[in-house]
């Protein structure tokens, strides 16, 4: 990585957060055209911070209610109105100024009803609507279908049909917005692996014997925080540990105390650089020397990680990328047996997108995820400029119950003109022993 994470004066920096905003106003604009809809209700965070909205509160995230509306051809989205004096966040955003203007996008409680006043709600849907309705017929799109994300409220649907409002589904319409990345999504997503690579890098220097899974995330969590991350999508990691990493991946972290021989397999997952994500996975031996189970296991991971990411191409389907991992990607890993049969099973081993969440909209290769989805997921073609995290797991039933030790490895990447580049660097290749007395190699 040649250059720092934030803009100077006295260089170029390949990351330019203006243009970021700028280009994906006109994907979402196009993407509204395309699919002949006059607006886009969006109640969805992460849709939020896509098209130029950003609030500094996290826990909106949890208390859905707040919406923006995208108009055709009307720039950025209305968004909610001031609700102090002084115009505090048209300084911060001044890209959305004369936007702020939704008087019904805030009270998140309406959402979840109020029993002793079981009308109220009935009477704020259909103010929202009316008002809603308003600036559609401002803009001259009241007789184009209105999208509405997946955070939409039934109530707010039947309203805004009462009033004369076309809505229909628009899940599509901004994840045709945001599956291909822009040249400044991609950056923020490789420095979100960045700030990732240092936490695993701070565990592997400060995990030992006799400290507890919430203490791991505690290090890892410092270390995000230290080089500059926004926010943890979790709040916390996947950490899992001993049996557990055998049978209980993923996982949040409990107070189970790691010991000498734990396998310890961690996510450092969510990690916010500019709003984009990581999902990063690796595993550790604790405090011991491996078993040869244990390397075995790692080897069949890795051998499933690299056959997964040396398969995705440009212009092949994931379905056809899925067929081209199973007939000469295999390596030793493969095959898997049937289930509940003894032997070794690859479920968690597949690629998702990744982007402003750990599950951005997009495609998924469903890799060894096949038979549990039963191939419901939708053939589509893959691009360049679209992002994803390749993960592979392996884990051993023994025909009653999962084998003590579990491993779980991942990346994430950008597709290229020719395949796939990964944007991390932390090693991979062998299994790492951590908080080891003495030397080991």
């Amino acid at each position: 990585m040649a250059y720092g994470r934030f803009a100077v004066d006295y260089e170029q920096r390949a990351y330019n957060p203006e243009r970021m905003r700028l280009e994906r106003l006109e994907r979402a604009q196009a993407m509204l055209k395309k699919y002949g809809l006059g607006a886009m209700i969006c109640y969805n965070y992460d849709n939020h911070r896509y098209l130029g909205y950003y609030s500094t509160h996290q826990y909106a995230r949890r208390r859905p209610g707040t919406y923006v509306l995208l108009i055709r051809d009307a720039g950025f989205p209305y968004v909610p109105e001031e609700p102090y004096p002084g115009g505090w966040e048209e300084i911060l955003m001044p890209w959305l100024k004369g936007k702020f203007k939704l008087k019904t996008s805030a009270p998140y409680k309406v959402l979840q009803g109020f029993p002793q006043m079981p009308d109220f709600p009935e009477k704020w849907w259909t103010k929202t609507a009316e008002e809603i309705k308003s600036f559609l017929k401002e803009h001259g799109v009241l007789d184009l279908p209105v999208g509405i994300d997946e955070a939409g409220n039934v109530r707010l649907i039947r309203a805004l049909e009462k009033a004369g409002v076309e809505v229909v589904d628009g899940n599509h319409v901004m994840t045709a917005a945001r599956v291909i990345k822009t040249q400044d999504e991609v950056e923020c997503l490789r420095f979100a692996g960045v700030i990732a690579e240092a936490a695993h890098w701070e565990v592997c220097r400060n995990v030992k014997p006799g400290m507890t899974e919430w203490q791991v995330a505690g290090i890892a969590a410092k270390a995000c925080f230290d080089l500059g991350a926004e926010e943890l999508e979790g709040p916390s990691f996947v950490v899992c540990s001993g049996e557990r990493s055998g049978h209980s991946v993923p996982n949040m972290p409990t107070d189970r105390v790691i010991r000498p021989g734990d396998l310890l397999v961690i996510d450092i997952n969510g990690v916010s650089f500019q709003g984009y994500r990581t999902c990063f996975y690796r595993t550790y031996c604790v405090g011991a020397k491996p078993t040869e189970f244990q390397k075995m296991l790692y080897k069949r991971a890795y051998d499933a990680l690299m056959a997964l990411t040396n398969s995705i191409k440009p212009g092949l389907t994931n379905y056809e990328i899925q067929k081209i991992w199973e007939e000469k990607g295999r390596g030793e890993w493969w095959p898997q047996p049937k289930w509940p049969e003894p032997g070794f099973y690859y479920y968690g081993s597949l690629a998702h997108p990744i982007g402003l969440c750990s599950g951005d909209p997009g495609p998924i290769i469903p890799g060894a995820m096949w038979e549990w989805t039963l191939g419901e997921e939708p053939e589509w073609k893959i691009e360049k400029n679209m992002c994803f995290a390749v993960e592979a797991a392996c884990f051993y039933w023994d025909g009653k119950r999962w084998a003590r030790d579990g491993v779980k490895l991942e990346h994430c990447g950008v597709v290229t003109d020719t395949g796939f580049e990964v944007f991390y660097r932390f090693p991979v290749e062998e299994l790492l022993t951590i908080a080891l007395p003495g030397t080991y190699i």
